[in-house]
């Protein structure tokens, strides 16, 4: 069985794995075969996980970091299911690692690159599809414990095991789905000799395959195959063996395991050279590793270093990358919200940072102990919170770890790829877009960007009032421009930017390492005590001043923690507040909500809203707490739920007809003559001849969609190619055609926009589409037609 093993494990693709099947007679006997699981009915397990290779395999890296955590609780002598056992993944790194509060950041860059050669990714054969194989020094298994372990289905073996991340027993079969045609995988597993007394066992292996069907059996009565692993006289192989040289990074196999993916279906963007594609990937989906790993690229490429370690994207953001990173902003859900405790870092991105380093098609990401199990695209930036500007440079980290079991179930599907459609998720959106949304800081990396683009532009809007005047006074025409007409989505006012300071203002204050100020900016009543009043169908703000940096609560080295506690003072009632509350408050009460923004730029605020239990004349005590190394620094205010507070009465509107303002109309040049135009090589642009338009939408206080500028290049190939084309030479002619071109990709790109809109409210499946983005790649083809039918139908098409 020996020969047979290395004969699979040196084995680079599935066409040199059907040779060897082939060529023994062992494969050929269908008694020889077990189904998966012990089911002959396990396709429908298979097939329905990840819909991706990527997350597929992340699955696989996931169950190795596993088997290390639990190898490592075994030695250490505590039982990995027993209360005595780490609570979580970071407390477990903690205790068997020393690694202080379990982030790998704390770590030197040796220690790091050491630890991670224990779990190793390595890719060997085909460059279009390698061989995957994952190798880990875990516990690893007894030949006689592979179908109960690996090779089982629906068995919740590792469920009451509270420090790993595996929770279901099959989303490891998902890969499978990614191996070449006949999907094939090794697997070859060793126990760690101190977990079996001492006794060195023997290497098991198997040979995991998608039945193949036969026409000439009862096959062929079957409707769907099954997957199956081989069990000569039905038994998992194995041999003796003490090490094994398998071409591993810096290790030889005395203990753990292996699984080889043979053939294996990576995208485009993920297959090339492992430590630059792939790494990036495994990166961005496993964004909080709690153990490094390696990956290892053993093709020819010719790179730096065959060998990489990966650290997840939190700790490449805090640990390698703070240069590229201009904005990080940390916003809290509390528990009072129904959904848990849940942290929320939004980091923004230097603009000269490539949007795949770290963002990739995942803008907001929602993860469970560090790996993400949904995430959204940039839309969601662009178009539901309406930061158009910074949507390609904005990552969201959306930390779902401590949300309650019953919630957590209600929200992501056991594939760990998506979120659910249900009213769980909605509540976790909506209360995302309320926290991010209004927040000024963000508005004001938006519009700062947005300045950068937008200067002074009235001798373009003279040229759209000039040819607006000139519309025939057609009543569809009218309509299509009245406010309540088919262009509702345009702005009712007008907005002007002003100035060069891109970056705006500056704070000037101080930040420090460490918290050396917390103090609340609120007054003191007629007793003493800081106070604030809040209406009970309304929120409040209460701003706490600090000179930390923004990165303290979110950083994996020296980091502090920032806690909230509610306290009752006087019981909840509909009368006005006794005259001798509790001068002492002892019992936490959870009437309201508190959500907390920062600290950023030496400021943290609670943003604080009674909740529907709630009522007129509550009083509360409000203990915020910040930790340091030092000391604690503590705080505490009075809050005092107040009678309603009215709307506003609706002003009579004019009956008069009301136009509303066009979009901004804007020029760009390769090297503009004008200050006030806009450049190629504006960072918020990046242009090439290739671009025709960019539409910038923004929401209004109401959250609906709004054009607020259109940007068309004006040194396009596509104009310049039709004018040399043409023989367009004089100025008069020039004039004409730039003209026209600049008003016909202009509404061109408004009607598109509203065409895009109206069809996205009709139809749920593309909300996700990126409006914006569809818009500037649409225009690119379409931009040359246009040129040569106005062009060419208004020269001949109507000629005598």
């Amino acid at each position: 069985m020996e020969k047979i093993f290395w004969e699979l494990y040196n084995a680079d693709s599935e066409t040199e794995v059907k040779k060897i099947i082939k060529k023994h007679q062992i494969f050929h006997d269908n008694e020889n075969w077990k189904p998966y699981g012990g089911n002959k009915g396990n396709f429908g397990t298979f097939e329905s996980q990840q819909n991706h290779p990527v997350p597929a395999l992340i699955e696989k890296i996931t169950n190795s970091i596993d088997a290390t955590l639990i190898k490592d609780c075994k030695l250490n002598g505590l039982d990995p299911k027993s209360n005595e056992a780490p609570k979580s993944m970071s407390e477990a790194v903690e205790l068997f690692y020393g690694v202080r509060n379990g982030e790998i950041g704390e770590l030197t860059n040796t220690e790091r690159r050491e630890l991670a050669e224990n779990i190793q990714v390595i890719a060997t054969g085909d460059k279009k599809q390698p061989s995957i194989t994952i190798f880990d020094m875990g516990e690893g298994q007894l030949p006689s414990e592979f179908e109960n372990t690996f090779l089982s289905l629906h068995k919740n073996n590792k469920a009451s095991i509270q420090f790993v991340q595996g929770k279901y027993n099959m989303g490891s079969t998902g890969a499978v789905v990614f191996c070449g045609e006949k999907k094939y995988q090794l697997i070859a597993s060793k126990r760690n000799k101190k977990l079996n007394k001492g006794i060195e066992s023997e290497i098991g292996f198997t040979l995991v395959r998608r039945h193949p069907l036969s026409s000439n059996s009862d096959d062929g009565k079957i409707k769907a195959t099954w997957y199956e692993y081989f069990s000569p006289n039905g038994n998992i192989p194995s041999f003796k063996s003490v090490k094994l040289d398998l071409g591993l990074y810096n290790r030889t196999f005395e203990y753990g395991s292996i699984v080889k993916l043979y053939s294996y279906q990576l995208p485009r963007g993920s297959r090339s050279d492992l430590t630059l594609d792939l790494w990036r990937d495994l990166n961005q989906y496993m964004y909080h590793l709690p153990l490094p790993i390696s990956v290892y690229e053993n093709r020819e490429y010719a790179g730096k270093t065959p060998n990489k370690p990966v650290l997840g994207n939190r700790t490449r953001i805090i640990i390698d990358s703070r240069d590229k990173v201009e904005k990080i902003i940390e916003f809290a859900i509390p528990k009072e919200s129904g959904l848990g405790d849940i942290p929320i870092q939004v980091i923004i991105f230097k603009n000269e940072v490539p949007h795949n380093d770290f963002i990739k098609n995942k803008s907001i990401i929602f993860t469970q102990n560090g790996q993400v199990h949904g995430s959204e695209g940039q839309s969601f930036i662009s178009q539901s919170l309406g930061f158009s500007l910074i949507k390609q440079h904005t990552l969201i980290h959306v930390d779902c770890t401590n949300i309650p079991t019953e919630i957590r179930q209600d929200l992501f599907m056991s594939n760990r790829t998506h979120l659910k459609q249900g009213p769980k998720t909605e509540k976790l959106i909506d209360e995302i877009i309320s926290l991010l949304k209004n927040d000024k800081e963000l508005k004001k990396l938006n519009n700062d960007r947005k300045n950068s683009l937008l200067r002074d532009s009235s001798s373009d809007k003279d040229l759209l009032a000039s040819f607006l005047s000139k519309l025939p006074v057609d009543k569809d025409v009218l309509n299509l421009l009245k406010k309540n007409g088919s262009l509702n989505f345009l702005k009712s006012k007008g907005t002007q930017f002003i100035g060069k300071n891109v970056n705006g203002k500056k704070n000037g204050k101080k930040l420090n390492r460490f918290p050396g100020i917390f103090n609340v900016n609120l007054k003191e009543n007629k007793e003493g005590k800081l106070y604030r009043t809040i209406p009970l169908n309304s929120n409040g703000i209460v701003t706490i001043e600090t000179d930390v940096e923004d990165d303290y609560l979110f950083r994996p080295i020296e980091k502090g923690e920032f806690q909230i506690e509610v306290l009752q003072k006087q019981n909840q009632t509909d009368k006005p507040v006794d005259l001798n509350p509790n001068p002492n408050p002892n019992i936490t009460s959870d009437v309201l909500t508190v959500n907390r923004v920062g600290p950023s730029d030496g400021t943290i605020k609670l943003l604080i809203k009674p909740n529907e239990k709630a009522k007129v004349g509550d009083l509360l005590e409000v203990k915020a707490k910040l930790t340091s190394p030092g000391k604690d620094f503590n705080c505490v205010f009075d809050v005092k739920v107040d009678e309603k507070i009215s709307k506003p009465k609706e002003k009579d509107k004019n009956p008069t007809e009301s136009f509303p303002n066009l979009p901004i109309p804007k020029k760009a040049y390769k090297k503009p003559d004008n200050e006030n135009d806009t450049a190629w090589d504006n960072p918020n642009l990046n242009w090439t001849g290739e671009d025709i338009v960019k539409v910038m939408p923004e929401t209004n206080e109401s959250g609906e969609l709004l054009v607020e500028a259109i940007i068309i290049n004006m040194d396009s190939y596509s104009l310049l190619s039709f004018m040399s084309k043409n023989q367009i030479n004089t100025e008069k002619e020039i004039k004409f055609i730039k003209d026209k071109y600049f008003l016909s990709i202009y509404l061109h790109s408004l009607f598109l926009f509203s065409i895009m809109q109206k069809m996205r409210r009709d139809d749920d499946h593309l909300k996700p589409i990126d409006v914006e983005e569809f818009i500037s790649k649409m225009i690119k083809p379409y931009a040359s037609f246009l040129l040569y039918e106005n062009y060419h139908i208004e020269k001949f098409a109507f000629a005598e």
